[in-house]
């Protein structure tokens, strides 16, 4: 019984060490606030978060993978991240950011957001909009590396929740084909 205990125990602790060493750590709290704490390849990036939506997955990047700081670059890295089609996004909000702690209030609803710490990216994804004009705070951060806020970039992926339009597009012709039936039957009754 102990081997079996020590065998599983180094098979666990083999499998789990690329994901802490990874350069790319991905974290799924389904939670709308919590603390983090993520190890990438040159650093550990620690803070704290609190909204209104819960939060589907947070991925942490080490800041060379994602250089350019461009709005369509960060989009595209999420994109990629994500498995997303190419140019899924529609237009969100950018702005600067700065310190140990922000609260990020976006304009428009959007359901990613990529905030850069300095030496990190972080991605977060909600399981559905984060309302337009309201807070996402982020506080407490620490880093071995880099760590000060810098910027973010909020991106709506246009998922609708409800897709009306589409049902609407299925609906119309299953009820003009019982209409069409029912009228075959009234003319053979005639």
């Amino acid at each position: 019984m102990n081997k079996f205990i020590i065998a599983s125990t180094i098979t666990i602790i083999t499998l789990c060490t690329p994901l802490v060493n990874a350069a790319t750590v991905t974290l799924t709290p389904n939670a709308a606030s919590g603390s983090i704490s993520a190890t990438v390849d040159k650093g550990t990036l620690n803070f704290n978060y609190s909204g209104n939506n819960v939060v589907d997955t947070i991925v942490v990047l080490d800041q060379n993978e994602l250089s350019n700081q461009s709005y369509n670059a960060v989009g595209d890295a999420i994109e990629t991240t994500f498995s997303l089609p190419a140019d899924t996004f529609t237009v969100g909000n950018s702005g600067d950011i700065s310190g140990k702690s922000t609260s990020i209030i976006s304009d428009m609803a959007y359901d990613y957001l990529a905030v850069h710490f300095g030496g990190y990216e972080v991605f977060f994804h909600f399981s559905t909009l984060y309302p337009a004009n309201t807070a996402f705070n982020i506080t407490g951060v620490t880093a071995t590396k880099g760590g000060g806020l810098s910027n973010y970039r909020t991106y709506d992926s246009g998922v609708s929740e409800v897709p009306i339009p589409a049902a609407a597009f299925l609906f119309a012709p299953a009820l003009l084909g019982f209409m069409g039936l029912r009228r075959k039957t009234q003319n053979k009754v005639a």
